[in-house]
């Protein structure tokens, strides 16, 4: 069973446990920046083996702050690290700050132009076909409103073709979301331009916009996060009377013995709707037969009893007068 929080969840858990004196933010930040690199490393093991090119998108919030240290990390293991940042430095909080600065010791900083950086993106793949990896560091959980519009060129330098183009070539970009994909709200899932990726990297827990998600645009599979990695940083594992679940149950067929019969294997009740609206109903009861179910009991209102009997065999009837 796992653990869903929002993003007003999520953030009081973090103030809670920095409040309490148990961690500083600046720590927390940079354990989530390596959880990051960790989880891009576990998820395509060839890339710990060698120094790459990478892109890194920073916001101008605490999650940029993470994509402060994810850079930092890639630098120091012989990684050639580009990184932009949406917004002005002077303005990053306090522990974003520290890492932009750390980073700023180690490489530039560029700061953002639309169209420049489509440009310079462009230009470098005709020198080099490929970045490895794509860090999308801009907005996390902290977006709430359609992404800028100043996003949309630099993104079409970065990912040129639909995401998919991508999934199985071999030496191909890798994207990677840090927390949820820009653009994406964290507590409904809503697409509001959310920025395709290959691996989402959460922390703590998993949010409730992850298992709600849209496909993202021309560029997203059948979930907008794709692969969702949970990071632990180290908080403690505090419910809230309002925290989701999501649970996975242990599913089995129950055991047969040769003293068994159908009274002894359940009995499932499947309701119906009226005449013209059964065809659930019935796929439902006939699936409940084929998993083992002993008795199988359809219950439809009188205007749909004659349609229902003259489509089923080894279920039972049962009308339902005022249904």
């Amino acid at each position: 069973m796992s653990e869903l929080l929002t993003a007003a969840q999520m953030r009081a858990i973090e103030q809670a446990a920095i409040a309490s004196g148990e961690v500083t933010g600046l720590e927390l930040m940079e354990r989530a920046g390596r959880g990051v690199v960790e989880a891009v490393f576990e998820e395509w093991p060839e890339l710990s083996k060698g120094s790459y090119r990478a892109v890194v998108l920073c916001g101008p919030g605490n999650n940029g702050g993470d994509g402060f240290v994810v850079a930092r990390l890639l630098k120091e293991r012989g990684w050639e690290v580009e990184v932009y940042l949406y917004g002005n430095p002077e303005r990053l909080p306090p522990d974003a700050r520290v890492n932009y600065e750390r980073w700023g010791a180690l490489g530039e900083v560029f700061p953002w132009d639309d169209q420049a950086i489509k440009d310079r993106v462009e230009d470098d793949h005709e020198q080099h076909p490929d970045f490895q990896l794509v860090v999308d560091a801009l907005f996390g959980t902290g977006l709430a409103r359609p992404m800028p519009d100043d996003t949309d060129l630099m993104w079409q330098g970065l990912m040129p073709e639909p995401l998919s183009h991508y999934a199985h070539m071999k030496g191909a970009t890798r994207y990677v979301a840090v927390d949820v994909p820009s653009g994406m709200c964290s507590d409904s899932g809503k697409h509001m331009g959310a920025l395709p990726t290959h691996l989402t990297v959460t922390f703590h827990a998993p949010k409730v916009g992850h298992y709600m998600s849209e496909a993202c645009g021309n560029y997203g599979g059948t979930h907008g996060c794709n692969k969702i990695k949970v990071v632990d940083i180290g908080l403690k594992d505090e419910l809230s009377p309002e925290t989701a679940r999501l649970s996975k149950p242990q599913l089995g067929m129950l055991g047969k013995f040769t003293s068994s019969h159908k009274y002894t294997h359940g009995h499932a009740l499947i309701l119906s709707g009226g005449a013209g609206h059964t065809g659930a109903a019935r796929l439902a009861a006939r699936g409940a037969l084929r998993i083992g179910a002993g008795l199988v009991t359809l219950g439809v209102p009188g205007s749909a009893q004659m349609e229902v009997a003259a489509q089923v065999t080894a279920l039972m009837l049962r009308r339902l007068d005022g249904a």
